[in-house]
């Protein structure tokens, strides 16, 4: 396969007018464009790495939710809280990694107090970590049950009375089995501690009225990685959710699949004022080079955040981080090599000769408008080609 004089954004910088070649899933040349026949035409075009999401919930039918995903150009994700039926099915899923759904990494059940909110939301018990000695063994079940990271709900209100000391063992725990650990924490208090205790990434950022002006520093210091996920935390502070998306005729079949519609909390104005600290904690973490990574948290519906459609809340979370303060090229960044690199995943999330043929083509140009993202052409995973339509549409 050949895409000819494209514009392409490598996952780091823009390459002008641009010949790429792809032979067995894998791109094999990226060059200068000469005149030659191509089974793409580039001109006036964008061609991006496939897209992540560095936050989702799959089940409980992943198999729809990636199909999903991989149509909107988001061929990687991360599910970030999983168990039951539903996670044996994604541990095929992953390893089959089959060419018309999303690829996904695991991070399986997440880590909760015993009688967890979570639990009393998923109507049975769930597996707790009582305490720091059973840290370990929780995580090497984790692991054997298919987790490829592990999270942490440092969160009382969700994830129950989990003790900071329990946090640094679970750490610790990941790291000596050779995984990452990422934490769930929704203030900034929570946030600093889970740092501290030496976790390798936030999944989410938090609400308030503002932060500490330390904070995009002190995270740099510990060398973490974050994924704002302001798609969640936006409709947290009152706003509606989703509103851009299902006016934009680009997106709204897939904003409106897969998931049925429940009641929405109506706006809330007053609660508007509580998505400063996010925004303001985002400019800070971008000024200090703290890796941002475009996460969603599509998959749980919820009251707060309505109808959900994968994918295409991708594409609405790229926008939020540029309203907040990020370029285009820095919002591209997020969902191409950002996650790559942070997950360790080596062979994807650039356009470079070597890495594997997960690539989006838009029309127009993201890097200075990060809605041209939404002008899906032709997605390719792997190097093969993706129907971007559900049979019979």
């Amino acid at each position: 396969m050949k895409i000819d004089n494209v514009r392409v954004f490598d996952g780091e910088r823009v390459l002008p007018h641009q010949d790429v070649e792809v032979h067995n899933g894998v791109i094999t040349r990226v060059s200068r464009a000469v005149a030659a026949s191509a089974e793409a035409d580039g001109r006036g075009r964008t061609l991006l790495p496939g897209l992540f999401d560095a936050h989702v919930h799959l089940a409980p039918q992943p198999e729809e939710a990636l199909r999903h995903l991989v149509r909107m150009g988001v061929t990687t994700v991360m599910d970030m809280f999983s168990g039951g039926e539903p996670l044996a099915r994604m541990r095929h899923l992953r390893r089959a990694d089959p060419p018309q759904m999303a690829a996904l990494r695991l991070a399986g059940t997440g880590a909760t107090a015993p009688g967890s909110m979570l639990e009393k939301l998923a109507g049975q018990p769930l597996p707790a970590v009582d305490g720091p000695a059973a840290a370990d063994a929780w995580v090497r079940t984790r692991l054997h049950e298919g987790a490829d990271h592990i999270k942490i709900i440092y969160d009382e209100r969700e994830g129950g009375p989990l003790e900071l000391a329990t946090v640094r063992a679970l750490v610790h725990a990941a790291h000596t089995h050779g995984v990452l650990a990422v934490a769930h924490a929704t203030t900034e208090q929570r946030a600093r501690e889970a740092i501290a205790a030496g976790v390798d990434g936030l999944a989410h950022l938090f609400i308030g009225d503002a932060v500490e002006p330390d904070f995009g520093r002190f995270a740099a210091d510990h060398g973490v990685f974050v994924v704002p996920t302001l798609t969640v935390l936006r409709g947290m502070c009152g706003y509606r959710p989703h509103q851009d998306l299902e006016a934009d005729p680009r997106l709204i079949d897939q904003v409106r699949r897969g998931r049925p519609r429940i009641p929405v909390r109506p706006p809330d104005p007053g609660r508007n004022h509580l998505f400063t600290a996010a925004t303001q904690a985002l400019r800070q973490l971008a000024a200090a080079g703290v890796p941002v990574l475009a996460g969603t948290d599509t998959g749980l519906p919820t009251a707060t955040l309505g109808v959900f459609g994968y994918g295409a809340t991708l594409h609405g979370e790229l926008e939020l981080l540029v309203h907040a303060g990020l370029s285009p090229t820095q919002a591209l960044v997020a969902a191409t090599s950002a996650p790559a690199q942070a997950f360790r995943l080596t062979d994807r999330g650039c356009i470079r000769p070597g890495m594997r043929a997960d690539l989006v083509l838009v029309e127009g140009d993201p890097t200075t408008d990060i809605r041209d993202t939404r002008n899906l052409i032709a997605v390719w995973k792997h190097g093969t080609h993706v129907e971007l339509a559900e049979p019979g549409h």
